[in-house]
């Protein structure tokens, strides 16, 4: 056991590493590297923050979900916190979506929210499942039951997710949203290579808060078993 902790320790430093390293150069890359498109101006550099963001939003629900029926299956609530720490990442990042998405939009639209753009109102709808997620994991104080439910709900957040990323490719007009960035021919190289750095910069960022957000859970879970022992 202590070789098997003593190699994730040093995973967790191989990665904590890389990205002090690399996430700075990837910012300061993404700023002064690519050529902007001359109708967006500067704004449209938020487009390496936005995008990378967006992939993790999409498919953080997924990874909660597996780890969800993975404990409707085992019945060890060690996978539901697991599957609770990816649904803290799914919203955290879909945040940061609705957040980078209405600046991008202004300097390409015009206008903040375009309420006929089927990935803004779907990212919205995702949002607000994963927000109903944790209001409902609030509400069950048993853990058992609280980890079944959260099973569930979280089964209906990754439903969203598909929605959300099919909304751009499935819908016949889905708005102002532009399509797939990876069609062939659709970036310059230097754009391209500055939204790969980008995207392996926040999957590094992706990894590190999932392990932090699970050791909290680990903590909490403690903290709650401690304070049952005690009434």
């Amino acid at each position: 056991m202590n070789k098997i902790n003593s190699k994730f320790y040093l995973v967790e430093n191989f990665l904590l590493i890389c990205f002090v390293l690399f996430f700075p150069f990837s910012i300061f890359l993404s700023l002064y590297y690519p050529n902007v498109i001359l109708e967006q101006g500067t704004a449209h550099r938020i487009f390496y923050f936005h995008v990378g963001v967006a992939w993790v939003a999409l498919y953080a629900p997924l990874f909660s979900t597996v780890f969800g029926l993975i404990y409707l299956f085992t019945k060890k609530l060690n996978w539901d916190l697991l599957s609770y720490s990816m649904a803290k990442l799914a919203l955290v990042f879909s945040l940061g979506v609705l957040f980078s998405g209405p600046i991008w939009a202004y300097s390409a639209w015009g206008v903040f929210w375009d309420k006929t753009d089927a990935r803004l109102q779907s990212f919205l709808i995702l949002l607000i499942s994963l927000i109903s997620y944790f209001v409902l994991r609030a509400l069950n104080t048993d853990p058992i039951k609280r980890a079944k439910v959260s099973a569930i709900m979280s089964f209906f957040c990754t439903l969203n997710a598909i929605l959300t990323w099919g909304a751009i490719r499935w819908i016949e007009n889905p708005g102002n949203h532009p399509g797939s960035v990876l069609g062939k021919g659709k970036m310059d190289p230097d754009m391209k290579l500055t939204f790969w750095v980008s995207i392996f910069a926040y999957h590094l960022l992706f990894l590190i808060l999932f392990i932090i957000f699970y050791r909290k859970s680990k903590i909490d879970q403690l903290k709650e078993k401690l304070q049952y022992q005690h009434e």
